[in-house]
């Protein structure tokens, strides 16, 4: 015979037993939190706020933290893997933002929509949101977003003559940035550089915008097909566009990593993280450098999105708590002190950056511009996994003169199949 919740709730409370959430607690809840390690700035970040949080919660909350090996590995992800087949997940998780669909469908996290009121929300940047959802449902929220732009030398530039875009109303076209190579192209210098890594997710986090602001979709609106979208006419006309670049010399596709620095390329596409690089580079070498929009087809739209998001799993042992301590840790103030002394993400709440001078003017308005107008988080998916390694092997085989629409064809394939053989039901 089935017990009502509710009765046994009434019986709890006549006998003065009190769930955990509901009562005042002789001993703190404690919460097992694991996140991956990252760079030494983030780290020390991190741990400070974890210790000014029990202090602040002391003898009622008590975040026991945990720093796990990631590296180029997957090896974070394996042990959150492993502590689900165990059921020995912690109570809190920070979670990959493309990698959140994949988590979310397999019941690694739980729904927090209940913690965040319509107003509390209008304060995160769209494309955040966008990135901790999944069918419908808040799963995670972030503290910052990395933003795909426009990197380029300022001198070349000026000795050519050419105007760069100070607002994202005038960014360039794609047919404006391929005459720009052209002109910046030269024996000794490059006009553009896309190619961060060969392989892996820079890829898809730098091409991206090439896709969408086509007019392309990757997969469909239900996630469950790529065929007719990766492999679409704007899609094929996105891939060769990136290819012409390629085909005609105006980009390296096997360049060195410190191209952009060594004045080697005019422009480079890369992410908010390459700044430091690049102000260590103009202290050591004078290099003058600045930051624009990236070219667009149809619609300025699409900049690649994208950040670490933290959330509940289903097995929280009080989930009131953890979302104190998640909503405290991502406030306002917090994310503004995420930027200044944590990795510079940029904050993902519009109220944060009433508290930054620095986005008041270049370059940091440039970047702010671009993630609140025209960024875009990856595409949502369970599938991501699969989206991701086979889109990197079909662009590079495109930058190498590769059939586009038979690469292209390629990822939808291979996207689908997966799709029938594992998420369909």
């Amino acid at each position: 015979m089935k017990k009502c919740f509710a009765c046994l709730l009434c019986l709890t409370m006549l006998l003065g037993i009190m769930p955990v959430s509901l009562a005042e607690n002789t001993e703190p809840i404690t919460l097992e939190f694991w996140r991956p390690i990252n760079q030494a700035s983030e780290e020390n970040w991190y741990k400070a706020k974890v210790a000014e949080f029990n202090e602040l919660y002391e003898g009622k909350i008590f975040i026991d933290d945990s720093a796990l090996t990631r590296g180029d590995s997957w090896a974070y992800e394996d042990k959150i893997a492993a502590a689900a087949a165990t059921d020995s997940l912690p109570d809190i998780i920070f979670v990959d933002g493309p990698n959140l669909a994949n988590y979310a469908y397999s019941g690694l996290l739980a729904p927090i929509d209940e913690y965040y009121t319509e107003e509390e929300l209008k304060d995160f940047v769209p494309s955040s949101l966008q990135q901790g959802s999944y069918n419908g449902s808040m799963y995670a929220v972030s503290l910052g977003e990395g933003i795909i732009n426009l990197y380029y030398n300022k001198t070349m530039f000026a000795e050519a003559g050419i105007e760069v875009p100070q607002t994202v109303e005038d960014a360039w076209t794609w047919d404006e940035f391929y005459e720009i190579c052209k002109t910046l192209t030269t024996d000794d210098v490059y006009g553009t550089n896309m190619l961060v890594e060969k392989s892996g997710e820079w890829l898809i986090v730098g091409l991206q915008n090439f896709f969408v602001s086509n007019g392309a979709s990757f997969i469909s609106d239900d996630m469950t097909t790529a065929e007719g979208y990766i492999n679409s006419e704007a899609a094929i006309e996105a891939g060769q566009y990136i290819q012409k670049l390629a085909d005609e010399g105006l980009m390296n596709i096997d360049p060195m990593s410190t191209e952009f620095e060594e004045g080697k390329c005019a422009t480079k596409i890369a992410g908010a993280w390459f700044i430091p690089t690049l102000d260590a580079a103009k202290e050591a070498t004078g290099l003058d450098w600045g930051i624009t929009y990236l070219p667009y087809a149809k619609e300025n739209k699409g900049s690649c999105t994208g950040g670490w998001q933290i959330g509940i799993t289903p097995t929280c042992k009080d989930a009131d708590a953890a979302m104190e301590f998640i909503k405290w840790l991502t406030s306002t103030e917090n994310c503004a002190s995420f930027f200044y002394d944590g990795p510079r993400y940029l904050p993902i709440r519009y109220s944060s950056y009433e508290l930054i001078p620095d986005f008041e003017e270049a370059p940091y308005s440039v970047l702010k511009e671009t993630l609140t107008e025209t960024g875009v988080a990856r595409p949502i998916t369970p599938n991501y996994p699969v989206l991701t390694s086979k889109f990197s092997e079909a662009m590079y085989d495109i930058m190498l003169g590769a059939d586009v629409k038979e690469s292209l064809d390629g990822i939808a394939q291979a996207y689908d199949a997966e799709w029938q053989q594992t998420y369909a039901k």
